[in-house]
């Protein structure tokens, strides 16, 4: 999704500037390594986040700790949050530091999968609409 963020498919799209979190290899092993995997969202949050800005985060079940502590520290330093989760939302649904939560009720992790693909979609192609 950030590439679609970054380099528009579509003619006229404005590019917006976006930073994936997991493409950092070496970043998220030594911050793995050294403090823990929960934390290898926590730390580039911290470095990279500003008011304002939104964080987005994908589980299939919700319960993904390092999302969860991602989300959490985002609300503290004023970004709007979007949680993509499976099954019934997990922790992500619960936990009070996501603004929207996008559910899809299945246990099956292809269809969530498949959903969210679909429905991150929608959301590039909304956010593009009313720029």
């Amino acid at each position: 999704i950030t590439t679609e963020f970054m380099h528009p498919i579509t003619t006229g799209r404005r590019a917006l500037g976006v930073t994936n979190l997991t493409a950092d290899i070496s970043t998220m092993t030594a911050v793995a390594n050294d403090v823990g995997i929960d934390h290898v969202f926590l730390r580039q949050l911290i470095c990279l986040g500003r008011k304002n800005d939104v964080l987005i985060g994908f589980s299939t079940s919700g319960n993904s700790a390092n999302l969860i502590q991602a989300f959490s520290q985002a609300k503290k330093m004023g970004l709007y949050t979007i949680g993509f989760s499976g099954q019934t939302g997990g922790e992500m649904a619960k936990c009070g530091s996501v603004d929207l939560c996008l559910t899809v009720e299945t246990d099956s992790i292809h269809r969530v999968q498949e959903s969210h693909l679909t429905t991150y979609h929608i959301l590039w192609d909304l956010v593009h609409s009313l720029l």
